[in-house]
């Protein structure tokens, strides 16, 4: 069973982004599958070296802000849909889950499905014009990984993820645990967890860019 992130008793502080491990929004940055950030920046940001990051455009900040306050705002209407068109009930949860066996793998379950045999977690996307495009041919294959690393760290068999796209287009994508992805995600993410605690820069593929 995963162990529930709690913070320090002794020093009343929750871990550092290096010390915390790899989240499910850090799964596809650490495999290199991220559209957005490459796995050197998400190293980067790990092990804190916060002075060799790319600075980011502030309107960029200020979209990235808008769009967050807008997803916070529409995510409970968007399981509220979930709910009248699948006729399934989900609850939040506040829990950060660790992998027992990779204790550096953590996930936040989000929602969880209630009295579902065939899907138990629930994630809510709220998708924007800028990324709308990356789910014009379906469920994105970074969203994919990040669902499958949150799969391998709960022991969930199965996952929903509804996302409202640009307001008005509501879609469900079932992600399913498939034990041989699950496993060629676990030792990948490894492997760049294995940089972060050594303090050794991955090296940069051909799509990857700081």
């Amino acid at each position: 069973m995963p162990t529930t992130c709690s913070q320090d008793a002794t020093t009343g502080r929750w871990p550092s982004a290096g010390e915390a491990g790899i989240g499910s929004l850090d799964a596809a940055a650490a495999v290199g599958r991220d559209p957005f950030k490459s796995p050197v920046r998400l190293w980067m940001e790990k092990t804190e070296r916060h002075d060799l990051l790319q600075p980011v455009d502030p309107s960029l900040i200020q979209s990235a802000a808008t769009a967050a306050y807008w997803s916070r705002l529409l995510e409970p209407i968007v399981a509220a849909h979930y709910a009248l068109r699948t006729g399934r009930q989900a609850r939040r949860t506040r829990d950060v889950l660790r992998h027992p066996q990779n204790p550096w793998m953590l996930a936040h379950p989000g929602r969880e499905v209630v009295g579902a045999p065939d899907v138990q977690l629930l994630e809510c996307r709220c998708v924007g014009m800028d990324a709308a495009e990356l789910w014009g041919e379906g469920l994105p294959d970074c969203v994919r990984i990040q669902m499958l690393h949150r799969l391998a760290v709960t022991g969930a068999q199965a996952i929903d993820v509804v996302a409202l796209i640009c307001g008005q287009d509501l879609r469900i994508h079932r992600v399913e645990r498939d034990e041989v992805e699950i496993s060629r995600l676990i030792d990948t993410e490894r492997e760049f967890w294995h940089c972060v605690q050594t303090d050794r820069a991955p090296l940069a593929g051909d799509r990857e860019a700081v």
